[in-house]
């Protein structure tokens, strides 16, 4: 018996058919910030994944009643996870 999906999983499969990879996504996005910031290396993926979270617990420190964005916060835990093969 296959166990029901999570609403967590349910939106990241929905970010994958419309974005892509998270890993290559984080990625790309990390070699942005690091050419914004004008640093010389990249910003690796688990960081993004990391800083992607802190993002939403900064905007639930002013509503903590947005359920979005809990379900966004487990959902870059698991990318964060993920990314570094941890399950």
């Amino acid at each position: 018996m296959q166990m029901p999906r999570s609403r967590v999983d349910e939106i990241l499969e929905e970010r994958l058919d419309e974005y892509g990879d998270a890993f290559i996504e984080f990625t790309a996005i990390g070699r942005v910030w690091a050419g914004f910031l004008k640093l010389e290396d990249d910003i690796p993926a688990y960081q993004v994944a990391l800083m992607m979270d802190a993002l939403k617990s900064v905007r639930l420190f002013y509503n903590p009643y947005k359920d979005d964005s809990w379900l966004d916060k487990e959902g870059y835990t698991k990318h964060g996870k993920d990314i570094m093969g941890i399950e």
